[in-house]
């Protein structure tokens, strides 16, 4: 599955670092690429894995705000 998350937060390429590292050492994700400067994630994952809110909870733990 293919999700946009809006990500608030996000202004440099250590943000972006950051969130591209966490998401694609959760299993079942198969791709993850944040953009700081357009404010999102596009993340490629197998729902069968790992589900969207868990992908939510990992960016927000970082303290970032996730918009669906």
């Amino acid at each position: 599955m293919f999700k946009k998350l809006m990500v608030e937060g996000m202004s440099c390429q250590h943000c972006k670092h950051n969130i591209e590292t966490v998401l694609k050492q959760m299993a079942g994700i198969k791709e993850a690429t944040a953009n700081y400067n357009e404010g999102y994630v596009d993340v490629d994952f197998d729902e069968n894995q790992v589900k969207l809110e868990a992908i939510v909870d990992e960016i927000e733990d970082l303290g970032f705000d996730v918009k669906l």
